[in-house]
């Protein structure tokens, strides 16, 4: 059975000319500015489900970083010591002879790394979807 669904009355300000384009894109469209602007809220605060909050809330706030920051999220690194160590536990799990502290390690590490793929993608979509041509793989690894 599903809940309904409690809705939550904003009052926004919008600039005039802000305002004028979403009024365009409604009148094109055939929909009410409401809906245009609750499209364009979903769209920039995409449903993040399935992940902890503090990873999920990190991802929603990168929509209001500018693009120098976004080119920074989609181009860092883990520092190699941290691939290094991974790869030492993982090498060390497969001979069975990892401790439960090292395990403990390991899963930061790991949990560290998928964080890490999900802000780079995260902010590579944003990017794509802010104008940037990234069908390149390579454009993320080259130097602004």
């Amino acid at each position: 059975m599903q809940t309904p669904t409690s809705v939550h009355q904003v009052v926004l300000n919008v600039p005039a000319p802000l305002y004028q384009r979403v009024r365009r894109t409604a009148d094109s469209m055939r929909r009410s500015v409401e809906d245009v602007l609750l499209d364009s809220v979903a769209m920039a605060l995409p449903p993040l489900t399935g992940l902890p909050n503090e990873v999920s809330d990190d991802l929603a706030s990168l929509a209001f970083m500018n693009d120098s920051a976004l080119w920074n999220v989609a181009r860092s690194l883990l520092p190699a010591e941290h691939h290094h160590r991974m790869d030492e536990l993982l090498a060390r799990k497969g001979q069975g002879r990892l401790t439960a502290q090292e395990q403990q390690v390991l899963d930061q590490l790991v949990n560290d790394y998928e964080t890490l793929v999900l802000r780079r993608s995260q902010a590579a979509l944003l990017l794509q979807r802010r104008g940037y041509d990234m069908s390149d793989p390579s454009i993320l690894s080259r130097l602004p």
